[in-house]
């Protein structure tokens, strides 16, 4: 209860903005997300950008033991990547009950919450798709019932890709690296999309849907508003 208590009191304090009249309090005094949600995201974030470009360069490089090791680094990332993405998973479940205020969805126009929804909901699955589709790729590949990832760490081989004949196995591997593939270029579309719609609710729509996110934006833009009421009211009492 005092974990409640202390979050939904840091709530008040980041959305409190002073002396603005009702229709804007309504609009600036909305918490951002809790600081748990928004570590998780950018946590995620990083670790996508950095699995995108990583892959990429990884795929160009030549055969030899150099790529092997690349591999192995991109392989321990996806393992991460999973497991940040049931931690998130699962605190997107139980947030909404026990932190309403800080977890409250955007307040969006019917299309573009619908098209916000749908986008969030395809980047968790896929979250979930690549580390497992190429957990799987890995696994139909084994040689042993261990997967070998970077700084001498390993992982299970997934348990039934050791019942399976070779000629099985490798139609498995293609498989799941082609699903593999094709989900990369979707998850590439997807930030793309997200991202240029953060971007558009920022400066085009000025609205705090980018700010929820990162608060400090949130804070230059109350700032920058009582700074500008604060010149008002010096050049009315003129």
């Amino acid at each position: 209860m005092l974990f409640i208590d202390r979050a939904l009191l840091y709530a008040e304090v980041v959305g409190d903005v002073a002396n603005q009249d009702p229709q804007q309090d309504a609009q600036a005094t909305r918490p951002h997300y809790h600081p748990i949600g928004i570590a998780f995201h950018r946590a995620m974030a990083a670790l996508v950008f950095f699995q995108l470009g990583w892959g990429w360069c990884t795929s160009l490089q030549p055969a030899g033991y150099a790529k092997v090791d690349a591999y192995a680094i991109h392989a321990l990332c996806g393992m991460i990547l999973l497991a940040l993405a049931f931690l998130r998973a699962g605190w997107r479940t139980i947030a909404p009950f026990i932190l309403p205020a800080l977890e409250k969805p955007e307040d969006l126009p019917g299309w573009q919450r619908r098209a916000a929804e749908a986008t969030h909901i395809a980047l968790y699955a896929l979250m979930f798709v690549l580390p497992l589709s190429g957990w799987l790729m890995l696994s139909a590949g084994a040689t042993s019932n261990q997967i070998h990832l970077a700084f001498g760490l390993s992982a299970p081989a997934l348990p039934f890709t050791a019942e399976l004949s070779f000629i099985e196995s490798a139609h498995l591997e293609q498989t799941a690296e082609t699903i593999h593939f094709y989900c990369v270029w979707a998850l590439m579309a997807l930030v793309s999309a997200h991202i240029g719609a953060a971007l558009k609710h920022h400066f085009i729509d000025r609205d705090d849907v980018l700010a929820r996110i990162l608060p400090i934006l949130a804070r230059a833009e109350a700032s920058g508003a009582r700074s500008r009421s604060a010149d008002t009211t010096a050049n009315a009492a003129r």
